[in-house]
């Protein structure tokens, strides 16, 4: 089993299983009446020999939903022992019966030498058809319990990754809308076999018009097609009324419009019957040409042909379907593939200082509850890596945690990223959007920058927060979403509230539990431990070989400020790693001519030259504005975000 030891860390093997379930839904979703036995059965073989499994088959539920029988089955070539045409689940199975049909729940056995006490029956009848491991997932049509999916171990016992299972259910979601699709298809033709032979043998309803005095003389079986009493004198103002009134002017004008250019009229449409219910009518009639009258008689007859217009249409809600739940793959695809290559980027949290401790104390306490959680710390200190470490940590996990970064997204586009939008909500918008939330349901969000939100996002974020739905833009109705909300910035909440850049009741919604990320100058202890971690990192990518780190660079690097936090470290040891040139790197101060002692936060380098009270002058002379033109920031020569550190760093509070 490729990839299949521990699911959750192996994102390539997820990858793969994805991959293959996106490209039988693919081949599910096109395949012909002709062909659909074959490509079901394909797929099958598929996703058994994916898990290392040895047979398998989707088992119709019988109607007592007791039974089952085999309707596509797969088999390994070196096997002789064959799936049971029909199984007694009630009686030879009942811990599975109960599991798959009264809970519709998956029965999931990965050997039997584990399995409960009271599924001894179920235990025995496996053994003796030679079954190891067992993965059987019910799969419903609507409310019905309409299938099950088998798939056997014989050869080895195999571990079910838990975190598949509801991808497999999808995949026998596709399976059963493609099996139905079949049957209603053939239901169809069925349906129009029989409509012709009704035809034939004058089992539909003659009729004749007479446009002159507006009566119709019609057969006791036509009057009863439009539910008329079989001694009733109908007439053309009598039929109209029971046709339905959004198809009844269509009606009139095709028989103004056939009369007056005595021309053939073929049309369906519905009819409302004493009872309320409605029937669909299939008529076609010609025109009578008299020498000495303008056209005004028609003849025809009509034939009920509701049972094909519903099988249309669930026709087409199940190809919907089978399009919607491939979209759906698709997406969680694409976004599965952006999500392994971030996390090779990413190293995990490091660190024995006091301070991180504390940190993964908070974190440990919060992750398992659906608390909303605040995380603050200055740019470059990792709180991404935090907020991975809770969803990893939550009864979340087995599902993506979907990540904004808040202040990357353009303005005119963070709505409708955040809460998806309708095809044509606005001028080229030419195809729907599922938002990052409408994604996230089920799992955790992370939105990073939160503080970079603009001030009518906040709003429609808070109602977010309070009514746990969302609305796509271009669409009033709303989509309940059920996900964990993660928020980090690096800005001062507190003073953006104060300042009425940041509302103040979705602050207090964010701060339910506040996590705060030590900046690296806090925990410089922890500096050779990340070292050793990014040169795990770095160094192989890059083909260099690296045995130690000189001392004389640790010493300096434990000695630096770093302003920029872990990301400005990870930034020098990439940098020394480039320039290498033998088994022990000599890592430079960022600033540093090259490796050498290092320097002290008052010491410093290039703007740290500048001292408080420079600091202090420029801010009161812009008016405590640090960014934009004529800002403190740009007075400086600084970035908005490193002017901020510095403060932070020196102690500089807006007045």
């Amino acid at each position: 089993m490729p990839g299949l030891t521990e699911p959750h860390s192996d994102l390539a093997g997820r990858l793969d299983f994805e991959t293959l379930i996106s490209d039988l839904s693919a081949k599910l979703v096109t395949a012909s009446d002709e062909t659909l036995q074959t490509v079901v059965e394909d797929a099958l073989g598929r996703v058994i020999q994916f898990f290392g499994a040895d047979r398998g088959g989707i088992l119709v539920v019988s109607q007592d939903e007791r039974s089952l029988h085999a309707r596509h089955a797969w088999y390994a070539e070196t096997l002789k022992e064959r799936v049971p045409q029909d199984v007694n689940l009630a009686v030879h199975f009942p811990y599975a019966y109960r599991l798959l049909v009264e809970r519709r729940q998956p029965f999931i056995v990965h050997s039997y030498d584990d399995v409960p006490s009271d599924a001894a029956v179920d235990r025995a009848s496996h053994l003796a058809m030679g079954v190891r491991s067992t993965l059987a997932i019910p799969i419903t049509v609507g409310s019905e319990l309409r299938y099950v999916m088998i798939i056997d171990a014989m050869s080895q016992e195999v571990r079910w990754p838990q975190s598949y299972v509801p991808r497999l259910q999808l995949l026998g979601e596709i399976f059963a809308n493609a099996v139905e699709r079949k049957r209603i298809s053939d239901d169809l033709r069925q349906s129009e076999a029989r409509l012709a032979l009704a035809t034939a043998s004058a089992g539909a309803g003659p009729w004749d018009l007479d446009m002159s005095t507006g009566r119709i003389w019609a057969t006791p079986a036509a009057k009863e097609l439009y539910g008329f009493a079989r001694d009733l004198d109908v007439t053309f103002d009598m039929f109209l009324g029971v046709v339905h009134p959004q198809d009844v002017e269509r009606v009139r004008d095709r028989i103004a419009r056939a009369l007056k250019s005595a021309s053939e009229i073929a049309d369906e449409y519905r009819v409302i019957l004493p009872d309320g219910k409605v029937r669909w009518i299939a008529a076609a009639g010609r025109v009578r040409q008299e020498a000495d009258a303008p056209p005004h008689r028609m003849m025809g007859i009509s034939l009920d042909v509701t049972g094909r217009k519903t099988a249309e249409a669930a026709l087409a809600a199940a190809h919907a379907e089978v399009l919607r739940l491939r979209e759906q793959l698709e997406r969680e695809n694409t976004y599965l593939r952006q999500e392994i290559t971030s996390r090779k980027a990413r190293s995990r949290i490091v660190g024995v200082s006091e301070s991180i401790r504390r940190m993964m104390e908070e974190v440990t306490k919060v992750a398992p509850t659906n608390a909303t959680v605040l995380l603050l710390g200055e740019t470059g200190t990792g709180k991404e890596l935090v907020a991975d470490a809770i969803h990893s940590l939550s009864p979340r996990r087995d599902r993506l945690m979907v990540r904004v970064n808040c202040a990357a997204i353009p303005v005119t586009l963070i709505e409708s990223e955040l809460f998806g939008r309708e095809r044509g909500a606005y001028t080229g918008a030419l195809s729907k959007q599922v938002g990052r939330f409408e994604l996230a349901h089920g799992s955790t969000i992370f939105l990073d920058e939160i503080g970079d939100l603009p001030l009518d996002i906040q709003a429609k974020l808070l109602r977010v927060l309070q009514e746990r739905q969302i609305e796509r833009l271009g669409s009033p109705r709303p989509i309940p979403v059920d996900v964990r909300i993660i928020a980090a910035t690096n800005r001062d909440v507190d003073q953006d509230v104060r300042d009425g850049r940041f509302r103040e009741d979705l602050f207090y919604r964010l701060n339910v539990f506040q996590v705060r990320v030590p900046p690296l100058r806090d925990r410089l202890e922890d500096v050779p431990l990340l070292v050793d971690a990014l040169l795990d990192e770095l160094a192989g990518p890059m083909g260099k070989r690296i045995d130690r780190v000189s001392r004389e660079s640790l010493d300096a690097l434990a000695r630096y400020a770093w302003p920029g936090n872990v990301r400005e470290l990870r930034n020098a040891v990439e940098r020394a790693l480039i320039l290498a040139t033998g088994p022990v790197l000599e890592i430079m101060i960022p600033g540093a001519s090259g490796p050498g002692p290092g320097r002290s936060p008052s010491q410093g380098q290039g703007t740290d030259r500048l001292d408080r009270a420079e600091y202090l002058r420029v801010l009161q002379q812009t008016g405590w504005r640090i960014r934009g033109k004529r800002g403190a920031a740009e007075m400086l020569g600084l970035k908005p975000t490193t002017l901020e550190t510095r403060m932070a760093k020196l102690g500089i509070k807006r007045p």
